[in-house]
């Protein structure tokens, strides 16, 4: 990748042209690699997976899909802000790589990418810790080429793809690089703790603060004004009652449900 600029992240890679999940590949793979950062990217994934189990549908050759191996030190972060700045990374990368996409990407908490309303791009964290093995992996998935007919229609917000919603091409190895080179310097603010400024980048293309929500979370959902993300990743959302819930795990529901 002529456009990569890291140190770390995509300088071990492996690729596969089929693969059932990168995630878990690299998860049960991850001593075969010396550095945070290493990449593993499919051209096709025929079980990849999103948030709670769901199904994260590709069409071979018309996305981007790749994981980054992460051992975080015992100073980092809290893993919750790993969507979040991964989030952020994907979206401010599309809008370099495309400015028409600028003024129209926006972040949905915890973990998608939208650009007018409609989901382009999704992340997947996952972690383990077994004795003195622990890591996390950051999934990628962003939909780069399909047409309308080719993504999926039964999901919770609609699906789109950067072609679909520019006419100018995106090349798959640029985006794969710009990403890459945001996601590593993230990653050491991560590493050094310095949570303000990795959720600065996410909240500057999140909702406008104030702005009613209804989020699933646990099994019911909570209707509320939007007031921001905790510095553990958690959504803080101010309920009818006035009281200040923080949403660790959830879903915000699309604007169509929140009425029901």
């Amino acid at each position: 990748m002529q456009a990569l600029r890291t140190r770390r992240f995509g300088q071990e890679s492996l690729f596969f042209e089929e693969i059932d999940s990168t995630n878990r590949w690299l998860l049960a793979n991850e001593e075969l690699f010396r550095l945070s950062g290493a990449t593993v990217v499919a051209d096709h994934q025929t079980a990849g997976r999103g948030r709670y189990g769901r199904q994260w549908h590709d069409t071979q050759g018309k996305s981007l899909l790749f994981s980054v191996l992460l051992r975080p030190e015992s100073k980092a972060s809290p893993l919750g802000l790993l969507s979040l700045m991964a989030g952020a990374a994907v979206a401010h990368a599309i809008g370099r790589i495309d400015s028409h996409f600028s003024e129209k990407l926006r972040l949905k908490w915890p973990n998608d990418v939208l650009i007018d309303g409609r989901k382009v791009a999704g992340i997947l964290v996952e972690s383990i810790s077994a004795g003195t093995r622990s890591c996390a992996v950051i999934g990628v998935g962003v939909n780069l080429r399909q047409s309308e007919d080719e993504l999926p229609k039964a999901t919770r917000w609609p699906a789109s793809s950067l072609q679909m919603l520019s006419a100018n091409p995106v090349s798959r190895e640029d985006l794969a690089a710009e990403i890459l080179n945001d996601l590593e310097a993230a990653y050491d603010l991560f590493q050094e703790g310095r949570t303000v400024e990795l959720i600065d980048p996410w909240a500057s293309l999140s909702l406008p603060l104030g702005t009613e929500l209804a989020v699933e979370s646990g099994g019911s959902v909570i209707k509320g004004i939007y007031a921001g993300v905790g510095t553990e990743g958690q959504l803080l959302l101010k309920g009818t009652d006035g009281t200040l819930h923080g949403i660790h795990s959830g879903e915000i529901l699309w604007k169509d449900t929140c009425d029901e």
